[in-house]
């Protein structure tokens, strides 16, 4: 998957969340997009159910008027995790 995939994916999370759907509608949690192969499926699926929850975040948080304590604690448990 390229970068310009992951940011198309961020997009399609922000839009519907602009549409109004809510984080649990993520379409990376559908069972028919469970893969059935090897690891790296997997991976990739994680890579994109987690690129369209961040989209949604990001636009759930703006629309809050949250958008910087967001970014603040995505930053701080990123911190956290190379911490530990």
């Amino acid at each position: 998957m390229t970068i310009e995939e992951l940011i198309d994916i961020q997009e399609a999370g922000s839009r519907a969340r602009v549409l109004g759907l809510k984080a649990h509608e993520n379409p990376y949690l559908a069972a028919h997009r469970t893969p059935t192969g090897d690891g790296s499926a997997l991976g990739d699926r994680l890579a994109r159910h987690d690129a369209w929850k961040f989209g949604w975040e990001a636009e759930d948080a703006s629309r809050e008027g949250r958008i910087v304590s967001h970014f603040q604690e995505l930053a701080s448990a990123k911190r956290r995790s190379h911490d530990a």
